[in-house]
């Protein structure tokens, strides 16, 4: 088997003249191979043959061999050019990297499932290393990034939080591919001109936008009426709820001061989904809205009707409905709920399009869980760098220029 060695690794590493296997060595659990090149060989660079000057030693960590780790050592020519000597680019890593193409193929496709601290566990190679390979090819791909052959025409606009309540950076997600484009520091106004910054610097038009699903943030309102003025706001659903129940949790807080026995273990109840609460839950919940002359139950109950209005087909009568919805809530003299009706009333525009447009922050929000994995993942750096990286690599859907695994 130890014989054939030589010849397996030809093939598996897709070696061709001048390069050959010239020795493989088994240490305990590491498997050393040797590559060399063929005497007299001569080395092309910008269309030219050129004679050997020298060598260097280089060595590569490879994809282990079972539970053995495995590397390569080669004499890496070094040849006479007319620009000078120059070392010759090895095809099986790139030049600079420690490691074999098909190793950074490994951490790249094992980085997108895991964290790199398992990852750093799995491979036996530091965090800092792994972050460097990551880097390279996201900022890599990134950075070639062209929006004439694939214009963004519904754009979803997400914040991402390392810890509740502190945003850090904002993400840019092409509906349409379900895909990260961009990623910027930060929040507000300057993240909305970021992108449009790096859409038009990437072939991009801003006339392209057509649609653009995003919370209720007031500088994102006017910051994308003056960077894409064509394009029509979509007020995402979630976030529109979530508003409403922004409303419901402070008027909770409000009656538990006054009623703190009926309020005990109510929150959570409160805001979830019914249809997501177990029996035992549903029926502590039904428990609790029977004392109807609560301003939280009835707030409840408003709020529960407002979600019904997104069951509405057509756009006209949606309309009419959340008219009638902020009547209501007018009528019931509850002070948070008279500004929670203002404010869907001052938003009816943007969230009325959703009935024209049908599209909302479900792929971006259907990824909670998955972003906070993600900050896990970038988690003890000093800068949000790596967070920007894990969500190009879970999201931006690119495709690394390394061997197939498979």
């Amino acid at each position: 088997m130890i014989d054939r060695l030589p010849v397996f690794f030809l093939q598996v590493l897709g070696l061709v003249e001048p390069w050959y296997i010239s020795d493989v060595e088994v240490r305990g659990l590491e498997i050393h191979i040797r590559v060399d090149f063929k005497r007299g060989a001569k080395f092309p660079y910008k269309g030219e043959l050129c004679r050997v000057h020298d060598t260097v030693i280089r060595e590569w960590r490879h994809m282990n061999l079972f539970q053995h780790k495995t590397y390569l050592h080669a004499r890496v020519p070094r040849i006479y050019t007319p620009e000078g000597v120059k070392q010759v680019q090895v095809p099986w890593a790139r030049e600079g990297s420690g490691f074999t193409l098909f190793f950074e193929a490994l951490l790249l496709s094992l980085a997108q499932l895991t964290s790199v601290a398992q990852v750093h566990q799995l491979c036996d190679v530091s965090d800092n290393r792994i972050w460097r390979v990551l880097e390279h090819y996201i900022e890599k791909e990134v950075k070639f990034q062209d929006f004439s052959e694939e214009p963004v025409t519904t754009l979803s606009i997400d914040e991402v939080a390392r810890k509740k309540g502190h945003v850090y950076l904002t993400s840019f997600m092409d509906l349409e591919r379900a895909k990260v484009v961009h990623v910027s520091d930060g929040k507000g106004k300057e993240s909305i001109f970021s992108f449009k910054e790096r859409y038009e610097e990437k072939e991009g038009k801003v006339d392209d936008i057509e649609t653009v699903v995003m919370d209720l943030s007031p500088a994102f309102i006017s910051a994308i009426e003056e960077a894409f003025p064509k394009a029509t706001i979509v007020f995402d659903k979630f976030h529109v709820v979530k508003l409403l129940n922004n409303v419901l949790d402070s008027i909770r807080r409000r009656e538990r001061k006054e009623n703190i026995p009926r309020f005990n273990k109510i929150r959570y109840l409160l805001l979830k989904d019914p249809k997501k609460l177990k029996k035992s839950q549903r029926e502590r919940l039904d428990e609790f809205l029977t004392q109807a002359n609560l301003d939280t139950v009835k707030a409840y109950n408003l709020i529960q009707m407002f979600k019904r209005g997104y069951e509405y087909q057509k756009p006209s009568w949606a309309g009419k409905f959340f008219h009638h919805w902020i009547k209501l809530c007018q009528q019931s003299k509850i002070p948070e709920m008279l500004k929670g009706a203002q404010a869907i009333l001052t938003h009816l525009k943007g969230i009325m399009a959703y009935f024209t447009y049908r599209v909302t922050n479900a792929v971006m929000e259907g990824n909670n869980s998955k972003l906070r994995t993600i900050t896990k993942r970038s988690y003890g750096f000093k800068t949000l760098r790596y967070l920007r990286l894990m969500i190009f690599l879970v999201f931006g859907k690119l495709r690394f220029d390394v061997p197939r695994l498979t």
